[in-house]
């Protein structure tokens, strides 16, 4: 998962059931919330699949947490030898650290190298991070965390990716398809690519990478996800075009209070024409809405507005367990500062 941005298309709605409270530790493992989100993947009834766009939003917990010692782009060293060779990356899975401090919203990459004492990144954290801020470590959700070894929720698999229901991972512009193959005498049953049929289940998706499930059976399933609520704002990357984003606030947000846009600029941009105006399309089991941030005229107050229909839409939801499309359409791109939970 880089620190730049991801994926794309359609969502249904979710419940969020929390179980414990938080608990923390200045360094080691660390205990924050936990719980589950139930997401609804709907059926399709014509011979086109049915697109939903879901994603896990809660976490794995965390591996281990401490203080920064000194941060050079790609190395992070922390004090002592806590570690052992490659314990956050090879043979061990994979793993991502996240560098924050109380004021400092968490920055997040995957960690390609670990010695006793010091972390590789993919990307340069150094930016985002300095000596005598925290460090969190965790591992990624993988695609059968996710889903399920073995299929738990019922999408429709099959011997044929052509006829299986597929769940795409995008990241960028591109994606990887995913589907679940029932077993031959050859080949094992599990979660395989599409394209060139090795095995997927442990295949990770980003915080905040969205998983678009082509569903190509009439019903719909249920999909529930348990994990640790993610504490602290999160830098999610945004960049011009298309983004399709995972969402990892366990309480959900409205777009009021969503960061996406800011009055300085240094968000998503606002106009008095959707035409022209960034947007923000959120679909559900039944279709999908965009809006936009309009900056406001004498007859009407700024705000964000339905792009179609003028309705101000500041109290519209983004739930958990599901995810957005951003259509970024001018100026550089920028880190949405994706606000913690409130309460639980």
């Amino acid at each position: 998962m880089k620190l730049s941005p991801q994926r794309f298309l359609h969502v249904f709605a979710c419940v969020i059931s929390i179980l414990a409270p938080p608990a923390f530790a200045a360094t080691e493992a660390t205990t924050d919330p936990v719980g589950f989100i139930t997401t609804s993947v709907s059926g399709t009834s014509t011979s086109s699949p049915h697109l939903s766009l879901i994603s896990p939003t809660l976490m794995q917990p965390v591996a281990w947490q401490g203080t920064i010692t000194a941060i050079n782009s790609s190395t992070i060293t922390v004090a002592g030898t806590p570690w052992t060779s490659n314990q956050f990356n090879g043979a061990n899975g994979s793993y991502y650290v996240e560098v924050y401090s109380a004021t400092k919203p968490g920055a997040i990459s995957d960690i390609s190298g670990t010695t006793t004492s010091t972390l590789t990144t993919h990307d340069s954290l150094s930016a985002f991070g300095a000596a005598g801020d925290l460090i969190r470590i965790r591992k990624h959700v993988t695609l059968s965390d996710f889903l399920g070894a073995n299929n738990t929720f019922g999408l429709h698999g099959t011997d044929d990716p052509a006829t299986a229901d597929e769940v795409l991972v995008y990241s960028g512009s591109s994606f990887t398809s995913y589907f679940y193959y029932t077993g031959d005498p050859s080949n094992a049953a599990g979660w395989y690519k599409t394209y060139t049929g090795d095995p997927a289940g442990s295949e990770t998706i980003g915080p905040n990478e969205g998983v678009v499930v082509k569903r190509k059976t009439a019903g719909s399933v249920s999909i529930t996800f348990g994990g640790t609520v993610k504490t602290g704002n999160t830098l999610i990357p945004i960049v011009n075009g298309l983004n399709v984003l995972g969402t990892v606030s366990a309480q959900g947000l409205t777009l009021a209070n969503s960061n996406l846009y800011k009055s300085d600029n240094t968000a998503l941009h606002g106009s008095d024409d959707p035409a022209t105006g960034d947007d923000v399309t959120i679909y559900s089991g039944t279709g999908k809405v965009t809006y936009f941030y309009y900056t406001g005229d004498p007859s009407n107050p700024a705000g964000w507005y339905d792009s179609f229909n003028g309705i101000p839409a500041g109290s519209v939801t983004i739930p958990a367990g599901t995810a957005i499309v951003v259509n970024r359409k001018g100026g550089g791109p920028f880190n949405w500062s994706l606000p913690a939970p409130s309460s639980f």
